[in-house]
């Protein structure tokens, strides 16, 4: 069975082109989500893509103009479903199966504390509830299979914020286990789970640490490293999810995307790469 290799990369407002061209041939990738790309040469990109035998198409409905972009390899079968400020949805049909992939990127904690950014995760959590509610009474109709829903991008959060692990929230927990069980009840009504993996990257001493790296936390906290960028999935998808191509990328060919410990930001991003794959 084929299966889906995602990347999702915050390029700084970067023309990252070149990087991004090779992280993909190397990584395979059938998808490609970036933010912070209003500054990205994408005709290149499809362009030298094409001459590798790779070709992409970019999915949208209207330029946003908001930096969010994707772009999808043409074998896959892939629409948008709505556009927003702050995230994007796309239907993808592959195996057989129905997928929602919403790409987010929430405010930066440059402009808003960390109150604030839970309260917009709240809220985007509910929408993309909602969002998916809408899909499957479509696909029910249409006696289509069910939507499962993956949420990845730059969240602005770490993975223990409580917009990400608040059951009002994402309801994001760390135990496959636990997500097994697909909802927990509050109130009488049922909140589904989302399983985040990011829990499995965080602070490997022989791996890199974060996805963003800053010195000067804003509440005087210890963290130097920051896991900001994520991909969740709903509790139907955990047995689809591919370990062996699931991580955070910090090489383009044999060229380092750190320097000192630290992110090379002066050359590249600020952020790191994230890349997984679904069967």
């Amino acid at each position: 069975m084929r299966i889906i290799k995602c990347l999702f990369w915050n390029l700084n407002k970067k023309n990252l082109v070149q990087e991004l061209m090779e992280i993909v041939l190397e990584n395979n990738s059938d998808i490609i989500m970036a933010v912070e790309a209003e500054n990205l040469d994408t005709q290149y990109l499809l362009s030298g893509l094409r001459r590798q035998g790779k070709v992409f198409d970019k999915k949208e409905m209207l330029p946003k103009g908001n930096g969010m972009m994707l772009f999808a390899a043409e074998s896959i079968a892939i629409s948008v479903y709505r556009e927003e400020k702050y995230f994007a949805a796309y239907k993808v049909h592959e195996n057989g199966k129905n997928r929602l992939l919403v790409m987010v990127h929430l405010t930066s904690a440059m402009y808003c504390g960390e109150f604030g950014r839970n309260q917009r995760a709240n809220d985007l959590s509910k929408t993309i509830s909602k969002l998916e509610e809408f899909c499957n009474i479509e696909a029910e109709k249409a006696g289509e299979e069910k939507y499962d829903t993956i949420v990845a991008g730059d969240f602005n959060l770490h993975p223990f914020s409580a917009g990400m692990i608040g059951m009002h929230g994402f309801n994001a927990v760390m135990d496959p286990n636990r997500a097994l069980k697909e909802s927990r009840t509050w109130n009488g009504n049922k909140l589904k789970f989302y399983y985040n993996p990011m829990w499995n990257l965080m602070g490997k001493w022989d791996k890199v640490l974060g996805t963003y790296y800053f010195e000067h936390d804003q509440d005087d906290n210890s963290f130097y490293w920051y896991t900001f960028d994520q991909v969740l999935i709903r509790p139907e998808l955990i047995d689809s999810f591919v370990w062996d191509e699931f991580g955070i990328v910090d090489h383009v060919e044999k060229a380092s995307l750190l320097k000192n410990n630290k992110i090379y930001n002066t050359k590249y991003s600020d952020h790191l790469p994230i890349k997984f794959a679904i069967s």
